[in-house]
């Protein structure tokens, strides 16, 4: 049996060996979720006055964006995240290289262009999968949910009473009592974040390893010319997907049009309407890209149990599901989670340190002990992290094209 002292050298040990990969997930995990806002402030283009948004006009913004590019395939045509946000055209450069347009979602006015490979790409992909492959890299930081969910519930053992530390400020005595305090006050106002955090990490681990949720088949087009080479429709087709898609699908508030990636695709206009916790691609309306004919509707809430809850995933894991004011309080939290793994390793160095109460500059001594500790994790996260700068280096600068 586990006595407390032990739960507590559990607790510590947990995690630790990849404390610096765990803290680099987690920094560029919080940045990502308000990614999108950094492109806003350092791209002008992305930026419209929010008083002259009457109506999102898809019609203008399709026929802007054939006239700025006439002879390109576009990817999709997605709708502003926020009033003060404009409306976004990507469109292949080439078969492989993507870039973006801006355009005033209700005149449709062309404000500018901007890359692929933008501040919310660097983050997101960092973040997900450290750059390498999906696969390898969503199984690695999916890894370290489990880590998150093992300290989370030894913390209940470890922190007695812990419910009533949420008030409990941080005693300023010695230096290990104030950053144990600090410890324990962050962890438990950030409970229930790393439960989500931890969770979804876990189902992200599984999903890339076998247990992928099955959904429908996408629609194929049916007119002859769209089966044998990938086709964009003209501004009369796209007009005519709108009405029929308002027609048979009213409660859909679009969110993202998508175009043939290959022969045989069709035009699927993707949003949210009554299920929760879904995806834009959970509703979906698909269109043959000539003859605009409806093919296929699907409703998120017609999807299996377990799709379901692969559709949550991410919505609860990156805090889009109430829109800007959540991603705030999620981006507060990493902060704070963030600052949790830091000062946890951080303890755990002072434990193995053995600094007296006379040394005036301990922290190098702290920091270079705790480092010493982790042993092979500390080579493993920093070989990871190197890994993924050196492929976003390379990506960012087109050096090398997925």
């Amino acid at each position: 049996m586990f006595n407390r002292a032990k739960w507590f050298k559990f607790h510590s040990w947990v995690g630790f060996k990849l404390s610096i990969l765990i803290c680099f997930t987690l920094i560029t995990g919080t940045i990502a979720v308000l990614s999108h806002e950094l492109d806003w402030l350092t791209n002008s283009a992305m930026r419209v006055d929010g008083d002259t948004v009457k109506e999102l006009n898809w019609s203008a913004i399709y026929q802007q964006a054939k006239t700025q590019q006439p002879d390109k395939h576009f990817l999709h045509v997605k709708a502003p995240i926020d009033p003060w946000f404009s409306a976004e055209v990507v469109y292949y450069e080439n078969e492989d290289e993507l870039h973006r347009l801006f355009f005033h979602p209700t005149s449709g006015e062309y404000l500018g262009d901007g890359r692929w490979y933008n501040w919310q790409r660097f983050f997101r992909m960092s973040h997900r999968h450290l750059m390498v492959p999906t696969k390898i890299g969503v199984t690695i930081v999916g890894a370290l949910g489990f880590l998150m969910l093992i300290s989370l519930l030894t913390s209940l053992v470890v922190y007695r009473k812990w419910w009533q530390g949420f008030f409990r400020m941080p005693r300023r005595g010695h230096r290990k009592v104030l950053w144990a305090d600090m410890h324990r006050l962050t962890g438990v106002w950030s409970m229930w974040f790393v439960f989500i955090m931890s969770v979804t990490g876990i189902w992200y681990f599984v999903e890339v390893n076998g247990l992928r949720a099955v959904y429908p088949e996408r629609a194929k087009a049916i007119s002859e010319q769209a089966q044998q080479v990938k086709v964009m429709p003209t501004v009369e087709a796209f007009d005519k997907m709108l009405a029929r898609t308002k027609q048979s699908y009213e409660e859909l508030t679009i969110q993202i049009i998508q175009f043939p990636r290959k022969a045989g695709g069709s035009v699927v206009v993707q949003g949210q309407a009554n299920a929760v916790l879904v995806r834009d691609r959970a509703n979906a309306v698909s269109f043959d890209p000539i003859t605009a004919e409806l093919i296929m509707k699907n409703r998120g809430e017609d999807l299996s149990v377990h799709a379901r809850i692969s559709e949550a995933a991410d919505p609860l894991h990156f805090g889009t599901f109430a829109g800007f004011p959540s991603k705030v309080v999620y981006f507060v939290f990493g902060v704070i989670l963030s600052i949790l793994a830091v000062s946890g390793t951080y303890i755990y160095g002072m434990r193995v340190a053995k600094v007296s109460k006379a040394e005036a500059r301990p922290r190098r001594k702290i920091w270079s002990a705790a480092g010493s500790q982790m042993g092979w994790g500390k080579w493993f996260s920093y070989i990871a992290i190197a890994i993924c700068m050196l492929i976003a280096f390379l990506l960012f600068n087109g050096i090398i094209i997925p």
